[in-house]
């Protein structure tokens, strides 16, 4: 029945409470005060921080499937490039084919030309 009655200043047990102990007394539930501040501080970072991971995520796959979108625009694109540059070429091609053989035959009647006036 004595313990039921005992002061939870007295840290020492004597049945007086001294100055020191009421400072020491307060200093420990002031420190239980801040280690549970802390304690529920660090609790909300947490969830924060977990939360800021998860939005994290969501928008590393959103700039994943934007970044594809460009990509495949980008290769489309080039491949149409690359299909006019194609048609092009052939084009450019085939005027020199016509132009190389329109020269050839230039070619051939002012030789002929040449040889008819030097056999005349």
């Amino acid at each position: 029945m004595e313990e039921e009655n005992k002061n939870p200043m007295d840290l020492n047990g004597d049945g007086k409470v001294t100055f020191g102990e009421k400072v020491q007394y307060y200093a420990g539930k002031a420190g239980e005060k801040v280690e549970a501040g802390v304690k529920k501080v660090y609790e909300g970072v947490k969830e924060d921080a977990k939360d800021a991971l998860e939005d994290a995520k969501v928008l590393a796959a959103k700039a994943k499937e934007k970044g594809k979108e460009v990509y495949d625009k980008a290769a489309d694109k080039a491949k149409d490039v690359y299909a006019e540059a194609k048609e092009n070429a052939a084009e450019l091609a085939e005027k020199g084919k016509a132009k190389a053989a329109e020269l050839t035959e230039k070619g051939k009647a002012k030789i002929q030309d040449l040889k008819d006036k030097k056999e005349a």
